[in-house]
């Protein structure tokens, strides 16, 4: 039977506790005892952030310090006290998290008429939705356009492919499956005037643009909003619809911590943006709170195989991301920690320029395969390289070759807008080379030269003269393999060797970007129901996760073979998310 979303007052709340109510902490409130636990010594005053202690509060609650109440991020906060909760409410399933995945799992939950309440951490007047894109295999605004539908089985082992086998198969499988579905779903809220000014990231395909590179392949299937609308708008629309059907949305309110009754989430505890703690009591939780780019400890923690990498002077930095608090409250209450490798979006690689070029290091040798696979890819060998300087050199051909392009991100659709542009930029470096630039200094910001010859870009970008004959030696070895239509050295595919023989000569130079990431993309280990897992890995009974603070998504690190796979996944798989936390409360899971 559906409960109702009720309201009880502070009074109400202890009056009940006093007639033998559980207690929060009898409970089980996650970081402090539980019942039958040691508490503190008689007579003696628990610190602050104790366990029976007053709890150590972050005075802005901005939930944007390292670890929310003053430790370190693996140890749980004291429990709230009963004469701390300010308002109780009663529901069947608690979201946390306004994201793609949060609202798409609200949303599916409302509409089968569970009881369900979304918190979100910014103010609604305030609330923006990051990203612009999404991948949507087999969407009915794509096919509408003319985009071919795709096999959702050869998209999903191209995807495990990408991902070393290492992403979770079924959940993969079910993104592949209902993607079409799903994204519909999405977009259902919008108008065909709205739907309209969407874009189609590298469709219709140019005369050149290639689907598969070596075993990898690719789709354009991207729904994009760059303009009006945008996703904070879509998002705004399916919050509408989410409430016509009963979902209760609460901004400014950060979850703190999970409230457990043996084995099982039943509750959380969350705070308002005036200090004020919320109980809800619950039958499951969604976390779906993002990543934790924005923890610096949990950087440290968690991202160990890009931090080994870094050299001195290298640190991690995120342009966009959470603070890790979902992921917190999932280990406090016994979530298994990904340990094979969390992805990041663009972390773990790093290219000098484009593919259809050619790669040199600092000492002017060709070090890869410029146009192995996705872009996240064909830049890995350089996280385990100096970072004392990299060189791409094209020639006069270079728009020609672009149109050899793939519909990934870091590639250029190949339109004559696109490609004219380019040439702009060309023939401005070409202009400003004339003013007699002189050896570039490698650690600088990114820049384009260009000279008629190569003998005089040479001196532009080099005063070494050891370099500039090992650069000259690789492009010549690297033009007599065009020549020959065979990659000797590093195997890449002759259809895509283009030589760097006909003036005038560009190379672009820019400083290592290792460590400097969107966000991250992977935290709490989950099934395919996305059902939090133990130690054991065993599902934490009440609990799910989805989105970027759950892994399965990727390998080790985040790929495109379409534009806005992340964007994408999240909002399939936060439907799906729905779907599995509504057979668990019909206790099929």
């Amino acid at each position: 039977m559906r409960k109702k979303l009720q309201t009880i007052s502070r009074r109400d709340f202890l009056k009940g506790a006093a007639a033998g109510a559980v207690s929060v902490a009898a409970a089980g409130l996650l970081g402090g005892f539980a019942m039958g636990e040691e508490g503190p010594e008689a007579g003696e005053e628990p610190a602050p952030g104790a366990p029976g202690g007053p709890p150590m509060m972050d005075p802005k609650h901005s939930g944007e310090t390292a670890a929310v109440y003053g430790s370190s991020w693996k140890d749980a906060p004291a429990p709230v006290d009963d004469a701390q909760i300010s308002q109780e409410y009663d529901v069947d399933v608690v979201v946390i998290g306004h994201g793609y995945a949060g609202l798409n799992a609200c949303r599916y939950l409302a509409e089968q008429g569970v009881s369900v309440t979304l918190i979100e951490s910014q103010a609604e007047d305030k609330y923006n939705a990051m990203g612009n894109e999404g991948a949507a295999p087999n969407a009915t605004v794509l096919k509408e356009r003319g985009v071919p539908e795709i096999d959702p089985v050869e998209y999903y082992n191209n995807w495990m492919l990408n991902s070393g086998y290492q992403a979770n198969p079924g959940l993969m499988m079910k993104f592949c499956q209902n993607s079409g579905e799903n994204m519909d779903a999405y977009l259902s809220v919008l108008t065909e005037d709205e739907l309209s000014n969407m874009t189609t990231a590298f469709y219709p395909p140019t005369e050149h643009q290639l689907s598969q590179i070596g075993p990898f392949k690719f789709w354009p299937c991207t729904c994009s909003f760059y303009g009006n609308p945008n996703q904070t708008y879509i998002h705004q629309k399916n919050r509408e619809k989410a409430i016509a059907d009963g979902a209760t949305f609460m901004f400014g309110t950060i979850g703190r911590q999970l409230i457990k009754d043996g084995d099982a989430v039943t509750g959380l505890i969350a705070e308002d943006s005036e200090g004020n703690f919320i109980k809800f009591n619950t039958r499951a939780v969604v976390l779906a709170t993002g990543g934790f780019g924005a923890n610096a400890e949990m950087q440290k923690d968690l991202l160990t195989d890009l931090g080994g990498t870094l050299i001195p002077g290298e640190s991690l930095s995120v342009l966009m991301d959470s603070d890790g608090s979902g992921i917190q409250m999932g280990y406090w209450a016994g979530g298994k920690l990904d340990s094979l490798g969390i992805p990041t979006m663009n972390g773990k690689h790093y290219h000098p320029g484009l593919p259809q070029g050619i790669w040199l290091d600092s000492k002017g040798n060709r070090y890869c395969n410029e146009y192995w696979g996705p872009i996240e890819f064909r830049g890995r060998p350089a996280l385990q390289m100096d970072r004392d300087g990299f060189y791409c050199f094209y020639d006069s051909k270079l728009t020609e070759y672009m149109q050899y392009s793939v519909p990934s991100h870091g590639s250029t659709y190949a339109s004559e807008e696109n490609l004219a542009n380019v040439q702009a930029e060309l023939d401005k470096a070409l202009a400003a080379g004339a003013e007699g630039v002189q050896g570039h200094d490698l650690s600088a910001t990114y820049t384009r030269y260009g000279a008629e010859t190569l003998d005089e870009l040479l001196d532009m970008v080099c005063q070494d003269e050891a370099v500039k004959a090992n650069i000259k030696a690789s492009i010549e070895r690297y033009n007599q393999m065009c020549e020959n239509g065979r990659d000797e050295d590093f195997g890449r595919e002759g259809g895509l060797l283009f030589p760097v023989k006909d003036g005038p000569f560009f190379c672009d130079i820019k400083p290592s970007e290792i460590g400097w990431m969107m966000c991250t993309c992977g935290g709490l280990v989950i099934n395919s129901e996305q059902q939090v897992l133990d130690e054991y890995y065993h599902p934490i009974k009440g609990l799910f996760a989805s989105g970027n603070c759950a892994s399965g998504r990727f390998g080790t690190e985040y790929f495109t073979p379409t534009p806005g796979v992340s964007l994408g996944t999240t909002i399939v798989l936060g439907r799906e998310c729905g779907k599995s936390v509504e057979k668990y409360l019909k206790g099929e899971i």
